[in-house]
């Protein structure tokens, strides 16, 4: 899902462009795919014809375009949703897609620029009800500037949420705007907490520090985004099956009210508040004085170097004399640790490769792209038809950067009753067989698989 920092950017881009342009036609999916007897009667979207755009903001994962008429258009880019003006492929959430796409969603043709937004949803909003919801909200907004640590600490807790757990109190965008599922298990690993653990189990410490991780991961997602760095090699827990830190098993689960993949280790994150990252981390707790500097108005761990904040700008020389490494909230204050790369530019490569689409443990030999000569990094086929599920080979370097290379990665799989390749999948269940790989039928939809079913680890057997 487009999380909020790929959101932020959106609503940038977007404002830089098409502010102050008149909508002259519209278009797309959202007009045209309504039936026939429909067709002829305009939608809400067609009131937005001959209007001005006045102001385009974000909140969390929305999207918010205000026109002079009053009304406000509202759009969420859910899984893969992407923006393309002119035509031209410049969204970093884009990624490799096919080159002239189905059509979008929606179409504003404006004065000067085409805005085309694909898988997407939109709506039709009341432009002053949106207005002040945004202004009641966009405090909470991970990536905001000005993001309210304390609020955001205080939502988390509030005794309405005691019997949620944790991982699903995070999602809620009512509660965190802009946190998705990779910030969320990323963050609770910083945090050391167990994303199991009920709110009524956590402390206002516990409470502080995971907001505080959620705020940090989010910034290394948006400084990714924007400047085309992979963000996987930040990864230290999202879809792994070995814990970086203790080397231990990753259990791996779909729990609580939105059943997203969860992944935690049970033994650094045991909500001790003495457990967290600090081997081949970016983040690394200390007990000691930091050569980091925290900033006084958004809390955020810059490097020593910086002479203003990474997230807001603020100027280092305005942090309070007192900071003597002790965090504002009362935690030590984290520390920006270095990540390897040369020598341990092959295992950074490696531990990437780790990882595919489904979070799976590397298998076989790795494959280096043509262009580059580097190890590939494995994916599976989103697209819907027979090749589904499948796993391939591309190249590991972000997207404008990349070469086209391509192989499948699963021609090692064994084949099902129907002939086909079978497609590599994980147990979430929180079972003995928690986290351990097997091979299904590859055919969609699942009534019209076989039953043929295979343990990857007793393959050859």
């Amino acid at each position: 899902m487009v999380e909020g920092p790929g959101c932020k950017l959106k609503g940038e881009k977007m404002k830089g462009k098409i502010l102050g342009q008149t909508v002259k036609s519209i278009s797309g999916n959202a007009i045209e795919n309504r039936p026939k007897r429909d067709l002829e009667k305009p939608t809400p979207f067609h009131n937005l014809i001959n209007r001005k755009i006045i102001d385009v903001k974000t909140l969390g994962k929305e999207l918010f375009i205000f026109f002079c008429s009053g009304e406000c258009l509202r759009v969420h880019f859910l899984m893969a949703g992407f923006v393309r003006y002119n035509g031209a492929s410049e969204d970093p959430d884009e990624g490799a897609k096919k080159k002239t796409p189905e059509k979008p969603r929606l179409q504003l043709n404006l004065d000067k620029d085409v805005v085309s937004m694909y898988q997407c949803s939109t709506e039709m909003r009341n432009s002053d009800e949106t207005e002040k919801r945004w202004n009641n909200m966009i405090e909470l907004d991970i990536c905001w500037k000005q993001f309210n640590h304390e609020r955001a600490t205080k939502e988390i807790l509030d005794p309405r949420n005691n019997e949620r757990l944790i991982c699903d109190v995070i999602l809620d965008q009512e509660i965190l705007p802009g946190v998705g599922n990779i910030i969320k298990n990323e963050a609770l690993f910083d945090a050391g907490i167990n994303p199991l653990t009920k709110v009524k189990d956590l402390t206002y410490a516990h409470a502080s520090r995971l907001v505080k991780m959620n705020r940090d991961f989010s910034m290394i997602f948006y400084d990714c985004r924007k400047n085309g760095k992979p963000l996987s090699k930040f990864y230290k827990m999202y879809r792994f099956s070995k814990c970086k830190q203790c080397e231990g098993k990753v259990t791996k689960c779909k729990p609580g009210e939105y059943e997203r993949g969860t992944y935690y280790c049970a033994v650094c994150q045991d909500n001790s508040m003495k457990a967290g990252p600090s081997k081949n981390s970016l983040i690394g707790w200390t007990t000691g004085v930091s050569q980091t500097w925290t900033c006084t108005a958004c809390t955020f761990e810059n490097k020593p170097g910086s002479v203003s904040c990474f997230t807001c700008g603020t100027s280092k020389a305005k942090r309070k004399s007192s900071d003597n490494g002790i965090h504002p909230f009362g935690q030590s204050k984290p520390k920006m640790a270095k990540t390897e790369t040369t020598s341990g530019s092959n295992k950074v490569l490696a531990e990437k490769n780790e990882i595919n689409s489904n979070g799976k443990d590397k298998e076989g030999e790795k494959e280096m792209c043509k262009g580059h000569k580097k190890a590939c990094v494995m994916k599976t086929v989103a697209k819907v038809g027979e090749n589904k599920g499948r796993a391939f080979w591309s190249c590991p370097m972000p997207r404008g950067k990349s070469c086209d290379h391509f192989s499948w990665a699963d021609l090692h799989h064994p084949k099902c009753k129907h002939g086909s390749i079978t497609i590599k999948r994980e147990v979430y269940k929180q079972n003995q067989n928690n986290g351990r790989s097997f091979y299904i039928c590859p055919k969609n939809p699942k009534a019209k698989q076989c039953d043929f079913f295979m343990w990857a680890d007793e393959q050859g057997k």
